[in-house]
């Protein structure tokens, strides 16, 4: 008799979550995710007020009352899962004018190999030998900026954006042959006593942190479509303190720019006109954006911040004018971030004349960016409906990235946890 065995069934793989933080100077925003070879799944979504005391300009001033709030988001996310699946690491997003991201070109010349095609071996050379310069030299150009020493620079990541080989755009190098082989990347860097706060709140959590990332390149990095070479657009992210600027050219070079202008300047010019509380400003703000505000106290608002939005396209411009080797600037703008909501932004946007100041070759577009448009972002949860919930997934993707595409990314540890 044929003798049949029972097939012991596998036990299913326990998922594992992590979490993302946007850590903004108005509102702190959590995402609960599971990543897989297909992209990034979020299972919930969190977020609290930040008290105006807890952050200025993206900066921390009370780490306290930070750490508090990331414990009551992280607890709510963990509320939903069994707590054996309780995540151990996070992505954090960085914002501010202390942080700083450099666009690099980097060429690198194969001399006699041009018609041997590039192997595993090589590929890995020109990319850990172009990561090594960057490190030495980027942090020296920093500490330069910010009039600190080497000492106090921290690297958090460096991302290479896309490749050319003798002119020709590929995604890969492995494969290729030809001389002269260009590498686009972008290299991040912020103080080290800014990083290490960050890795005390995330130690009292009792969480790692996985990666750190400039919050506008990851907005850049995460939108579908963007790596693509005939894609560029200007990514602007406006949170309660800080705006954050990326231009995105040809697919592949990404240059950042940040400036301490924000909703919260908004909020605060509207307190001072009414007479009102802080939290009360933020709430007639928030209904005047959703358009619930009688028409008499709506057009009364209006006035009050109109010229306070064109103090902020005008620092948007000056934020614009320090992008280097710009010839054209591509004329759209992508909004995201709590800010995009206010009508007046994208309303002053469009009647600005920008060609007269900038090379725009014509009268650029607005859009407003919601999560959906995120390439490899999945919302399980139906949470994810606001501008202002389009950093956090940007998040989750980049630490999806450096997972699925590791070769692409240096993630430092600049902190010893």
């Amino acid at each position: 008799m044929p003798l049949f065995f029972l097939k012991r069934k596998s036990k299913p793989k326990k998922p594992e979550y992590f979490i993302s933080l946007d850590i903004g100077t108005e509102v702190l925003k959590g995402l609960l995710f599971t990543s897989s070879p297909l992209g990034v799944n979020v299972w919930y979504s969190y977020h609290v007020q930040q008290q105006t005391k807890a952050m200025r300009s993206g900066t921390i001033l009370n780490p306290e009352i930070v750490r508090e709030n990331a414990e009551l988001v992280i607890y709510k996310l963990f509320e939903k899962i069994n707590p054996e699946l309780r995540p151990k690491t996070m992505v954090l997003g960085l914002a501010g004018e202390l942080v700083n991201g450099i666009s690099i070109t980097v060429d690198y010349d194969r001399g006699q190999r041009a018609n041997t095609p590039i192997d595993e071996d090589e590929e890995r050379y020109i990319i850990k030998s172009v990561f090594s310069q960057i490190i030495e030299q980027g942090k020296q150009e920093l500490a330069n900026r910010l009039n600190t020493t080497v000492e106090n620079v921290a690297v958090l990541h460096i991302s290479i954006t896309g490749f050319k080989v003798d002119n020709r755009n590929t995604n890969a190098l492995i494969g290729e042959t030809g001389t002269n082989v260009r590498l686009f990347m972008y290299a991040s860097f912020a103080p080290l006593d800014q990083i290490k706060t960050l890795y005390s709140i995330a130690s009292q959590l009792g969480l790692s942190i996985e990666a750190i990332v400039v919050q506008p390149f990851a907005v850049a990095k995460a939108f579908a479509g963007s790596s693509e070479p005939n894609f560029s657009g200007i990514f602007i992210d406006i949170g309660g303190g800080t705006t954050d600027v990326a231009l995105v050219q040809n697919g592949n070079q990404i240059q950042t720019q940040m400036y301490a202008f924000g909703g919260r300047a908004f909020t605060n010019r509207i307190a001072k006109e009414f007479n009102l509380p802080y939290n009360l400003a933020e709430q007639r703000k928030l209904k005047y954006s959703a358009g619930e505000l009688p028409l008499s106290v709506r057009d009364q608002l209006r006035n009050v911040i109109i010229p306070d939005v064109k103090l902020w396209i005008d620092s948007l411009k000056i934020a614009l004018e320090q992008m280097e080797e710009v010839e054209e600037f591509p004329p759209i703008f992508y909004l995201c971030g709590g800010g995009a909501m206010l009508p007046d932004i994208k309303e002053q946007m469009l009647l600005y004349p920008w060609h007269k100041h900038l090379p725009f070759p014509k009268a650029p577009k607005v859009t407003i960016v919601t999560p959906e448009r995120l390439d490899k972002v999945y919302d399980k949860s139906g949470t994810l409906v606001s501008p202002y919930d389009v950093t956090p997934a940007s998040l989750a993707r980049f630490l999806w990235d450096t997972k699925y595409n590791p070769k692409m990314h240096l993630v430092v540890s600049p902190v010893t946890e």
